[in-house]
């Protein structure tokens, strides 16, 4: 009777034990994030970009010393421009000054709070686009790569956009699975945020007309919902960067940032460019040398879904986005930063399939699967010494104000 029992309740364990699994890997992959995040959480506002924090963090106090008006952001310099993204990231930090106090370390916590969220949207659309393993593996990818780590603890907006981005290709997906009104205005929602916040994301259009052409194929012109949400997405940003232009020409003249932006082509007949950008900034800032192969390899993987090649248009949207803006992307590593995310995807995607054909019977032997452990290991210990020179900091100026 107990020899007959045992398979049973073995089998009833390996199940509870498979179900229960994923969660927990989860759970401790956030925990992992969060607390690599925390490392450096204290610091002044002196580490790498000090000065994109500073200049962050002065809009946010003078919200929080100068009353609250959304409308007149402003900033600690003299001869300042108005290039003004949507400050909804710095009137956040405003409001838990006037809840908490003035604490610079509210910023870093806001952003942290936005880049766990983004880890969980991540872990959404690598369940809808692969499975549940490719979606854990992407997941502990984003939460240790450097880069990742880094801006998503800077006193900067990046880790909002990120995640605005993240989610409104989650919730567009979902919206047109669903047609519920809910997903249509979280989708309408975190679309326009994004934009808002971050007016270059506007490349994120190409992955949402995939996805609708993926849907509607030549009816997509027939779709009122689409025009509505088409308007909703991108009136507001259109109005916001209006208003900002005009307190630009009004008080100094000439042109604003955005459109600067897609100035300056020259950079593109460099060679130096196109090595820092796909070179220096891709392969081993923000795919930490290792990831980027399994990156590469992941997007030849073969799927029978055509919705999935939405990744591939994000993907590519991005690099696309690097040429058209090759100023301020030669300028600025933070502008190749978005770019992770959908990275990871892919990676998680490979990794996943490669350790379930090369860990059944004599795989562990395979000479393959030791050079990927390897590769994957490498992750981290590179995350944390690239970390640990980006935290540390100057302490000059903290002398001289004393």
């Amino acid at each position: 009777m107990n020899n007959s029992s045992s398979p049973r309740l073995s089998k009833t364990t390996d199940s509870q034990a498979k179900s229960i699994r994923p969660s927990k890997i989860l759970l401790g992959i956030f925990f992992i994030a969060l607390a690599i995040r925390l490392w450096g959480v204290t610091n002044p506002l002196l580490d790498f970009h000090a000065w994109r924090q500073t200049l962050t963090a002065t809009i946010a106090y003078n919200f929080y010393a100068d009353g609250m008006n959304f409308f007149t952001p402003s900033r600690n310099m003299i001869g300042s421009i108005f290039h003004f993204e949507f400050p909804l990231f710095t009137y956040l930090v405003a409001l838990l000054y006037k809840i908490f106090g003035f604490d610079e370390i509210l910023g870093r916590l806001v952003a942290i709070v936005f880049s766990m969220g983004s880890i969980w949207f991540l872990y959404l659309l690598g369940k809808r686009y692969f499975d549940e393993t490719s979606a854990i593996v992407a997941c502990g990818i984003f939460s240790v790569l450097p880069f990742s780590v880094y801006y998503s603890r800077t006193f900067m907006p990046e880790s909002a956009m990120i995640f605005f981005s993240i989610s409104m290709i989650y919730m567009f997906a979902r919206w047109l699975d669903t047609r519920k009104w809910s997903h249509f205005i979280l989708a309408s929602l975190f679309s326009t945020l994004a934009f808002l916040i971050k007016l270059p994301t506007l490349y994120m259009g190409a992955p949402l007309l995939f996805l609708a052409w993926n849907k509607f194929r030549g009816k997509i012109f027939y779709q009122p919902l689409l025009y509505v949400f088409v308007i909703a997405i991108l009136i507001p940003p259109a109005l916001w960067y209006s208003y900002i232009a005009r307190l630009q020409f009004e008080t100094y003249g000439g042109s604003n940032i955005w459109l600067d932006m897609l100035k300056d082509y020259e950079v593109l007949f460099t060679l130096r460019y196109w090595k820092l950008i796909f070179w220096t900034r891709l392969v081993e800032k923000m795919f930490a040398f290792t990831v980027f192969p399994f990156v590469v390899l992941g997007m030849r993987a073969y799927t029978s879904n055509k919705e999935n090649h939405v990744l591939h248009v994000w993907f590519f949207s991005i690099c696309l986005y690097f040429v058209i803006a090759a100023k301020y992307n030669f300028i600025h590593e933070y502008y190749q930063v978005p770019i992770i995310p959908v990275g990871c995807l892919f990676a998680g995607k490979f990794i996943a399939d490669f350790y379930r054909k090369n860990t059944s019977g004599d795989g562990y032997k395979s000479g393959k699967l030791w050079l990927v452990t390897l590769m994957i290991i490498f992750i981290p210990i590179h995350s944390i010494y690239k970390l640990n020179g980006r935290l540390d900091y100057n302490d000059t100026y903290l002398k001289i104000s004393t």
